[in-house]
């Protein structure tokens, strides 16, 4: 892992690395708060050798002696005889084994001195076992001495260090342990963000989606906006917003799509619903219509169609009127705006959406629109869940398709692709959807172009009472309906009741 992408991984996984380290260093506090204060008293004693000191020789193997009997003496502080004597001595109501193992010894290296330590719920209880022990082991070593040699002991054992009293706790100690909870609570939040990571195969990143296309390119990177529910295609007031400049931007790059063979009929398609497919036809749709690029834009959604929806048209006939041959082309095409976008609907929905798509004449139509338009735009549904896109795709020069940051996985993107090449439709390029400002790399930038601040003076303006733009809870398709407008012949259909459904 290299430094970019362990900062990357801070960045996307920040959120589960706070958490799981607050809970750790929560948990560690919480432990330590229920864990019983231990208080420690120690003493020191201090080793020697009866010895004619005049003789400098003797003094000298005097003193290694004591070194090695120090070393033996600290075992035996901690043995079980001197704790069995103890307790008789004191009368505690402890168990032999765990006064025991609360009594610790340590040789100072180098020295003939001895230090012990004993540990208790009670600061005045270890001073009182300490000052037990330090009566009870000078006696006990002069015993064990006596008893091995026969003779007076050798070595004697004072207390240089009395018994200590602190009413400080030694532990548990706070800062450490919920400093410790900290860094572990930091590491595993770490490794459950990388394992996160290795485990999300939802496409992120313009690179993923050119990986997993085999290698074909990402028209357009489209921030996330959250009024795009409410408003799924820009005002007027609006056209020069970020985010219709993210569809210029996809429409500049429309154009590049393997020059040398020019691609009129273009269908957009996702893996998924609602990975804002439709709202990415539209919004192309009006950024190639005010170019002046003769488009025409065909609902062949008809199972969920949100083409007139979004534009604010009327849906009374449509698509599935020419290809029964109930309507002509000319009486239900439909244009929206004053850049002579044509939309197509999707008319009545039938009960066999994939037998009319599929059909001859739905070949036919796409050949006359061909003829007519610079750009043909066909609307599909979702390909992982229908068969309609590899129906018409045959008749089409190529795919287009979207996918939703952090939705839309890898293996359904690949999915796609392969339903798209058996039905013989080449995939052109992708287009990654709703991707928020954090990952869409970089943020908003000031170039004199006015975009930001003049959105801000819009909605400043809808906020004080103005018509800059319609809020949240205000109908969209009315104002988009003032934009649209028939044809001659079809407004007559359009205000006509919707035929029924067959």
């Amino acid at each position: 892992m290299t430094l970019r992408s362990f900062l990357g991984l801070i960045k996307d996984r920040w959120k589960l690395i706070v958490v799981v380290t607050v809970l750790a260093g929560a948990i560690s506090a919480g432990v330590t708060a229920r864990t019983t204060r231990m208080y420690s008293s120690g003493l020191t004693f201090f080793v020697s050798a009866q010895i004619d000191s005049s003789n400098v020789v003797q003094a000298y193997q005097a003193n290694l002696l004591s070194q090695q009997k120090v070393q033996s003496y600290a075992n035996l502080l901690t043995g079980h005889e001197l704790a069995s004597a103890v307790v008789q001595s004191t009368g505690l109501s402890i168990p032999t084994a765990q006064l025991q193992s609360r009594i610790s010894a340590q040789a100072v290296p180098q020295t003939v001195l001895l230090r012990a330590s004993v540990t208790s719920e009670s600061p005045y209880q270890a001073q009182e076992i300490a000052r037990a022990i330090a009566r009870i082991f000078p006696g006990q070593i002069d015993r064990l001495e006596h008893t091995a040699t026969g003779k007076a002991s050798t070595a004697v054992v004072q207390v240089v260090e009395p018994p200590s009293f602190s009413p400080t706790p030694v532990s548990p100690e706070p800062l450490r342990n919920v400093g410790t909870g900290l860094a572990l609570g930091l590491l595993a939040g770490l490794a459950l963000a990388a394992a996160a990571r290795s485990l999300d195969t939802t496409l992120k990143t313009a690179d993923q989606v050119t990986q997993v296309l085999g290698g074909k390119p990402v028209l357009g990177v489209i921030p996330y906006d959250p009024t795009s529910r409410s408003n799924p295609v820009p005002g007027d007031g609006l056209l020069t917003g970020p985010r219709m400049e993210a569809f210029r931007k996809l429409r500049v790059s429309l154009g590049f799509i393997e020059v040398d063979t020019p691609r009129k009929v273009l269908m957009f398609t996702s893996a998924l619903p609602n990975d804002g497919k439709s709202t990415t036809v539209c919004n192309l749709a009006i950024a190639l219509g005010t170019v002046g690029t003769r488009t025409v834009l065909v609902e062949c959604d008809m199972r969920r169609p949100q083409v007139g929806k979004y534009l604010g048209l009327p849906n009374g006939a449509g698509l599935t009127d020419v290809l029964l041959e109930r309507a002509r082309l000319e009486d239900v095409i439909q244009t929206w705006g004053d850049d002579s976008v044509d939309v197509l609907t999707s008319g009545v929905l039938p009960p066999n959406p994939g037998d009319l798509l599929g059909s001859r004449k739905m070949e036919q139509l796409i050949e006359r629109l061909r003829e007519r338009y610079e750009v043909v735009l066909l609307d599909m549904p979702p390909a992982l869940a229908l068969a309609d896109a590899a129906a018409v795709g045959q008749y089409c020069d190529g795919a287009i398709i979207v996918a939703r940051h952090g939705r839309t996985r890898a293996a359904q993107l690949r999915r796609v692709c392969e339903s798209l090449a058996s039905a013989g439709t080449p995939v052109l390029a992708g287009v990654l959807n709703m991707v928020r400002s954090r990952d869409a790399g970089g943020g908003r930038y000031g170039y004199g172009y006015g975009y930001y601040e003049a959105e801000k003076e819009q909605r400043e303006g809808a906020r004080l009472g103005g018509q800059a733009r319609p809020g949240r809870g205000e109908a969209v398709a009315e104002p988009l309906a003032q934009r649209a407008k028939g044809r001659p012949g079809n407004r007559a259909m359009a205000s006509d009741a919707t035929p029924p459904r067959l």
